[in-house]
C-alpha cells in the first residue's frame, strides 16, 4: 500500500484530479459575481456538510501531492480566487471559510520555495487587508447609513421593521403574493422594501427581471444587478397598493385614497446590469 501511495504517477494523477476542486470554487465564485446565491430552504445543513467534507477531502489530497507542480500552482491560485469569493459574498462565512482554509493550508505546505512564499504571502496579505478596507469604504460611501429591508410575510419578529408593519400583515400577504407581484407575461416582478436612513426613510417599489434565476438543486442563483426604482416616495409604516395593469404597466398608490400612478416597464427602460453591485452600486 505504501509503495502504491509513493508512486510518482499516482501522485501526479491525484494532483491533476485536484484541479476539479479549484475549478469548482472558481466557477462558484464567478456565479456569485453574476448572481445572488440562495441555499434552498431545508437544504442548508446538507449543502454545507457536503461542501465542508469535500473541502477537507481535497485539502488532504493536496497535502498528499504537495510536491507536485500542479498542486503548487493550485496553492498559488486558491487565495486570490477565495479573495474574490469573499468580496462577492461578504458575510456568508460558511461559504467562504472552507475554501479559504484549504487555500491557506495548501499555500504553506506546497513545495514552492521559501522566497516565493514570502513574496506571494506578502502580496496576498496586502490584497486581503487593503481589499477588505476598500470594500468597506466603498459600501459606506455608496450606501451611507441606509438600510433596506424586503417587506414580505417573512419579516423577522422582534425587529423595528416588523413592529412597524405587523398591523399590515394581511395587506402585505396580498400585495406580495406571487400572483400579484409577477407580470402577466412572467418577465418581471416587483417587490416592496423598507428603507431606513438619516432622514425619514421611505417605502420603495422596485421591478426586477423574473424567470432568469437558476435552480441547481441545493441552491438557487438569483439574477442581481438589474433593478428599476418605480417609486421611492412611500411613507414608512404604510404598505402601498401596487399591481400590474398589463404586461408592461404597473400601477401604484402610496396612500389610501391617494393618487394612482402608472409606470411603464419595458426592456428599453429597464436599467443595464450593474456588475459592481457588491460594492454598493445600484
Amino acid at each position: 500500500m505504501m509503495g502504491f501511495l509513493s508512486n510518482i504517477w499516482v501522485k501526479r494523477t491525484v494532483a491533476v484530479f485536484n484541479i476539479m476542486y479549484v475549478g469548482a470554487i472558481t466557477m462558484l465564485t464567478y456565479a456569485t459575481f453574476l448572481y445572488t446565491l440562495e441555499i434552498n430552504q431545508g437544504s442548508e445543513s446538507k449543502f454545507y456538510a457536503i461542501y465542508t467534507v469535500a473541502s477537507v477531502l481535497f485539502m488532504l489530497l493536496m497535502i498528499y501531492t504537495r510536491e507536485q507542480k500542479v498542486t503548487c500552482l493550485l496553492g498559488l491560485l486558491m487565495l486570490p480566487v477565495v479573495f474574490c469569493m469573499l468580496l462577492f459574498n461578504m458575510g456568508n462565512w460558511l461559504l467562504i471559510i472552507p475554501p479559504f482554509v484549504v487555500g491557506l493550508v495548501v499555500f504553506f505546505v506546497c513545495g514552492i520555495g521559501d522566497t516565493t512564499k514570502v513574496i506571494m504571502g506578502t502580496i496576498y496579505l496586502l490584497m486581503y487587508v487593503l481589499g477588505i478596507v476598500a470594500y468597506i469604504v466603498m459600501n459606506m460611501l455608496m450606501t451611507g447609513n441606509s438600510t433596506e429591508t424586503l417587506i414580505d410575510i417573512n419579516l423577522e419578529p422582534g425587529t423595528e421593521v416588523y413592529d412597524l408593519y405587523k398591523s399590515s400583515a394581511e395587506k402585505i400577504n396580498i400585495m406580495t403574493d406571487y400572483k400579484n407581484t409577477v407580470s402577466p407575461d412572467g418577465k418581471y416582478r416587483f417587490y416592496i422594501a423598507d428603507v431606513q436612513n438619516s432622514s425619514k426613510g421611505s417605502v420603495n417599489i422596485y421591478v426586477v427581471p423574473y424567470g432568469q434565476d437558476k435552480d441547481l438543486g441545493f441552491f438557487k442563483l438569483r439574477q442581481k444587478g438589474i433593478k428599476k426604482t418605480v417609486s421611492s416616495q412611500g411613507k414608512r409604516g404604510h404598505i402601498p397598493d401596487v399591481g400590474w395593469l398589463n404586461e408592461s404597466q404597473i400601477f401604484y398608490r402610496l396612500t389610501d385614497g391617494g393618487e394612482e400612478h402608472v409606470s411603464e416597464i419595458t426592456e428599453a427602460n429597464m436599467p443595464k446590469k450593474q456588475y459592481l453591485e457588491f460594492l454598493g452600486l445600484s
